[in-house]
């Protein structure tokens, strides 16, 4: 009779210690459910005369002819709502192809705002190809932008943040003969799930900013 009895509050017990471990093993794949219904795409853009910061130098530039680039993201969210998360976010804005510049540097297009707030040098890179013999930077700058977002989207929800462009690296007051097109990559990363999203950058020639 005691070794029955033993056995049935062991019995007990292992029953109350496992009901919170099961609830758990539902909940979390709930939560990654709705990340996993999430959405990344560029949601805004404009052309325009645009008047762009130099972030590397200081001062602006107006363009004298029409710029079109992206203005915002939107993160679409699915069924489930997303609550508390932070994303890891970086843009990259790339070389143009096509426009061989093999002396001289010319501008590229880094982020000047994001969300309302002007980034930091410390958060930008912009960085140049070099000669192998001279070691003299040339062409235009692929450049790079990366912080954190924090994701809080109901179910069925976006959310909407605005990026304005600037233009990165420098001058050195080169003909850009050809229409120069930089590719925008845009990435989130969260709750280990990486959103990516493309866009362009144009600028015809007589824009008078790179």
């Amino acid at each position: 009779m005691p070794e029955n009895s033993l056995s049935r509050r062991s019995l007990t017990t292992s029953a109350v210690w496992s009901v919170p471990v099961v609830a758990a093993a539902v909940a979390a794949p709930m939560a990654a459910a709705s990340v996993a219904n999430a959405t990344l795409a560029w949601s805004g853009n404009a052309s325009n005369l645009a008047t762009l910061n130099l972030l590397d130098t200081g001062g602006t530039v107006t363009a004298t002819a029409l710029i079109t680039r992206p203005t915002q993201f939107t993160l679409t969210n699915g069924d489930g709502a997303i609550s508390g998360e932070t994303g890891t976010v970086t843009i990259i804005v790339q070389r143009p192809a096509g426009i061989n510049i093999p002396v001289g540097r010319a501008r590229g297009f880094g982020v000047s705002q994001y969300n309302g707030v002007a980034t930091t040098s410390g958060a930008r890179t912009a960085v140049y190809q070099r000669a192998a013999i001279t070691n003299l930077a040339y062409g235009f700058p692929l450049t790079s932008f990366t912080t954190t977002q924090p994701i809080t989207i109901a179910s069925n929800g976006t959310l909407t943040v605005p990026v304005v462009f600037g233009l990165a690296g420098f001058s050195d007051l080169l003909a850009i003969s050809a229409v120069a097109t930089f590719p925008v990559t845009l990435s989130v990363v969260v709750a280990g799930r990486t959103l990516s999203a493309t866009s362009t950058i144009t600028v015809p020639v007589g824009a008078g900013v790179l």
